[in-house]
């Protein structure tokens, strides 16, 4: 896939054609689970995919204050109850919306507050948790998509830039990245220098819960490390899912222009003064 078109255009469906994906779609999409990348490997993953009666059983009961997306198709993702796991949950979630855009296919990520609820009223046996529901269909308001914005000698220059898929504006990779230490902000220049102002421009454009964009980075030497900023405005279910997609941003763009990376989900044994409203959520060597 590729991933940087498909980041520059992704966008969250919340309106959807009454028309049904094909079956051979909904197969591909559900088997895509098992053959993409994961963050922690160790945690098994099942997906299910299911029809209209998602919206039809949890309609009040899910979606953002209980307003559930009505969507002809969702899939269902269900998680052993590890370490990581949610963070885990992102990453593959954030993988099956970039697989259903590559496939023409619009999809938008569903709010909900309890796993044994939704299991109980979409009739699911499992002893895995539900961590993610993603609608999925033919978005009903299809726009074209905008030009993906060209980086390099201009970043520097504009520190904000709108975003495909809202009005709002982004912070640029000024304002995310630090080198070497907390509050030493990188630049522009500094970041090509180093082959890595691709990656940190597409991170910087995953979605987040409310448009927080929680994630600062730390470029010392050859580490990256990821840090999160705790609020109260969102759980940990939330921060957790938003840090799964932006590792899988970070990582498939490196991945594609630089080299293979894996992220380590724990914390450096450097100390870099990370503020109390952050947390550290991992690092990846490059």
């Amino acid at each position: 896939m590729d991933y940087k078109k498909l980041i520059s255009n992704r966008k969250s469906v919340r309106d959807y054609k009454r028309k049904s994906l094909k079956d051979e779609d909904i197969r591909e999409l559900k088997d895509y689970v098992d053959k993409a990348k994961k963050l922690a490997t160790d945690i098994e993953v099942e997906a299910i995919a299911m029809g209209n009666e998602v919206f039809e059983n949890l309609n009040g009961k899910a979606g953002y204050q209980g307003f559930m997306l009505d969507a002809p198709n969702y899939i269902i993702l269900l998680s052993e109850k590890k370490d990581n796991y949610i963070k885990n949950a992102g990453y593959i979630g954030e993988e099956i919306v970039l697989k259903a855009l590559d496939m023409q296919i619009g999809s938008c990520w569903v709010t909900f507050n309890d796993s044994d609820l939704v299991k109980s009223n979409l009739g699911i046996e499992s002893d895995k948790e539900v961590v993610a529901i993603i609608a999925l269909g033919y978005d009903a308001n299809k726009t074209k998509i905008i030009n993906i914005h060209k980086i390099g000698e201009n970043e520097s220059k504009t520190k904000l830039a709108k975003v495909a898929d809202n009005i709002s504006e982004r912070l640029g990779v000024e304002d995310i990245v630090y080198l070497n230490s907390w509050g030493n902000n990188a630049t522009a220049h500094e970041l090509e220098n180093r082959a890595l102002l691709n990656a940190f421009h597409y991170a910087r454009l995953a979605p987040s819960t409310l448009n927080r964009q929680p994630w600062r980075f730390i470029l010392d030497d050859d580490t990256v490390v990821l840090a999160v900023r705790d609020d109260e405005h969102t759980g940990t279910y939330e921060e957790e899912i938003d840090s799964g997609i932006v590792m899988l941003y970070f990582e498939a763009i490196v991945d594609a222009t630089l080299t293979d990376i894996t992220w380590e989900l724990n914390h450096p044994e450097k100390n870099y003064n990370i503020p109390e409203d952050y947390v550290i959520v991992g690092y990846c060597n490059i």
